[in-house]
This record gives structure tokens, sequence and C-alpha cells, in this order.
């Protein structure tokens, strides 16, 4: 065989399955120590955006359009990964940074240095470890290391889902439309968080960006959300009457205190999207989708969190064809709840029953 029949041979035999088995263990790791990495991401936030504060209180920095959290491959080649926070004035890698500092963040690549000799042991058992070397491995398992980074950047931002609340974001002086963003450095960003200006999702330029908009005590009556992308946007206290939402996008959103009356979804998608306190009276869902993970290992996965809803009622509310496997239900009261040939998650079918059996769960 020539080399690149053995690259292929190495990717089919040895990388695939070793790397799959990488990706469900670092999932593992994430979720087994969500707390510990809640506590150190946020701090590590909160005193990047405090030293900024401190450096426009003290006339040596002007105001911040973008700041980037960014994870340089050369720290994980080194065997020392972190993160690099940046303040830009503008665009992001177009200009030198205003200020930049580095924390340490191993979690993001747990037992790396595990998953290369595996990837090494497995070569050797196909035969294979005559022309696939170690330094080849490195690089490649390097190549597609940023499969785990766009996992990661689904985890960050849910993990920053309240960073407005933070003193030191409320002290920072900011420029209009700043944005807190996670991803490869000088490479592609995702945003965490956006300050959009106040917006009428109906009354509004054709290509407005939609996305981390809020909204707060807006009354929507007979409106067709239809194909919009309203990703993490926020909606406080408002109310849907008589509303349809079809191939509408609300991942990561959140919705406080809202009450839909008599409307009907279709082919919506709420991955990551939170629903706190929220009223769905006369509602009817179909194509619902609130996946957590959709993707293979050979193409950029889209992580996102549960859609969570909590302390919610729901009342002659119709579900069909929906997939809510990812859906987290706490504290929810429910009557006259259907469901037909619906994936469910544990929480949900136990919120079903409870109310069919006349108690809470």
């Amino acid at each position: 065989m020539d080399r690149t029949e053995w690259e292929k041979q190495y990717r089919e035999k040895c990388y695939l399955p070793v790397f799959r088995e990488y990706m469900a263990e670092a999932m593992q790791h994430a979720a087994d120590h969500a707390e510990e990495i809640n506590r150190k991401l946020n701090g590590f936030v909160e005193l990047f955006l405090g030293n900024l504060s401190f450096l426009q209180e003290n006339g040596k920095l002007g105001e911040v359009q973008t700041v980037c959290i960014s994870f340089p491959y050369t720290s994980l080649a080194c065997g020392s990964p972190y993160l690099l926070f940046e303040a830009y004035p503008g665009v992001p890698f177009m200009d030198d940074a205003l200020v930049f500092r580095e924390f340490p963040a191993p979690w993001l690549f747990p037992e790396w240095d595990r998953l290369l000799e595996k990837l090494h042991e497995e070569a050797g058992r196909q035969g294979m470890n005559a022309v696939i070397r170690m330094p080849y491995i490195r690089s490649h398992a390097l190549g597609k290391s940023r499969y785990i980074l766009y996992f990661w950047s689904g985890l960050v931002k849910y993990h920053l889902c309240d960073i407005e609340k933070k003193e030191a974001f409320k002290s920072l002086k900011k420029a209009e439309d700043f944005s807190i963003s996670f991803g490869e450095y000088m490479d592609w960003q995702r945003p965490v968080w956006i300050s959009r200006k106040e917006t009428d999702i109906f009354f509004r330029e054709e290509d407005t960006d939609l996305r981390f908009c809020r909204f707060r005590e807006v009354w929507y009556e007979d409106k067709a959300f239809d194909t919009l992308v309203l990703d993490d946007c926020r909606f406080h206290a408002c109310m849907f009457q008589s509303c349809s939402f079809a191939a509408v996008s609300f991942k990561d959103a959140f919705f406080e205190g809202c009450t839909f009356l008599n409307c009907s979804f279709s082919d919506t998608d709420i991955a990551g999207a939170r629903f706190d306190g929220c009223k769905f009276e006369d509602v009817q869902m179909e194509g619902m989708r609130t996946y957590f993970l959709k993707g293979e290992t050979d193409s950029l996965p889209d992580a996102r969190g549960n859609a969570e809803f909590t302390g919610c009622f729901l009342t002659r509310v119709g579900v069909k064809d929906s997939d809510f496997s990812a859906g987290y239900f706490r504290g929810c009261r429910m009557e006259s709840v259907h469901t037909e040939e619906c994936l469910l998650s544990e929480s949900f079918e136990e919120a079903v029953k409870a109310a069919e059996g006349g108690g809470n769960p």
C-alpha cells in the first residue's frame, strides 16, 4: 500500500473508533465536573472584565467592542491547554488586541496524552506502526481537536448564560453591539453574548440580525412567526395569543414568565432554550426538536444544553411527532397534556403520568 492508503486504513480502523470513545469520555468529564468548570470559567470572565473596567476607570482604555475567548492549539501541542482572553476596539483579529490574558483550562481536553497513547497502541495492533508513527498521530489528532472545541463552544455559552448579571459586566464601558465570543484563535468564533438595541420583530429591515435581542412585556396577537432565527433571544413577561410558530429557531433562547395562549408550533427548534414560570394553554406542537447533540464525529457537532422547563404550567396541550428526549421538566404542572408519536425524556414522561394520576411531579 502507498502512504495514502495507509492513512486511510489508520483513519477507519484506529482514529475513528478511538476518537469517538474519547469524545464520549470528554463529554462525560464535562458533565461530571460541570460545577467546577462553571466556577472557574465564570471566575476567569469576571477577573478579565474587572481588569478592563479598572483600566477604563483610570483612563488607560476606551470602550470595548469585542471580547474574544480563544483556544490556541499550540497550547494543546505543548501539553498546557489554556484560554486566551482578548479585548478589541472593533472587529477581532484585524488589529492587535488592546488587552490580553491567559487562563489555564486543562478541562477542555482531559487525558489528551492518553488519547495519543491509545491511538499509537491501536496502530500497533493493526500492524501499522512501521508507517503510522507518533509524530503523524500527534499531528492528525491535533487537526481533529477542533471538533471537541466546537462542542465546547456550546457549553461555554451555557455556563455564561447569566453573564449580564455580573457586576464586572455592568461596569464595563461597552461599544454598540458589544459582543463576547468563544472559538479558535484567529479563526471561527461563536457568539456567547451580543448587546442588541431594542428591536421590533415585525417592523424591521429584512436582514436584521435578531439573535440575542431582548423583549420585555410585549403583547403578540395573531402573529405568524415564520422562518425566524431567534436564537439566544430573551423574552420577559411576554404574551403570545393566537400566534403560530413555523420553522422558527429558538436555540438557547430564554422565556421568563411568558404566556402562550391558543398558539401552534411546527418544525421548531428549542435546543438549549429555557422556559421559566411560563404558561402554555390550548397549544398544539408538532415537529418540535430538543436535540442535545446533533452530528457525527467527522462533522462539526452542534452541542447545546437541554430544553429546560422550570415551574411551568401546561394545560390542554397536544404534542405530536416531536423529539423531547432532551427536554427537562422540573416543578411543572400539567393538565390534559397529550403526546403522540413522540420521543420523551424521563422527566417529561413523569410529569405526564403525574398529571394523569392527579398528582404533581
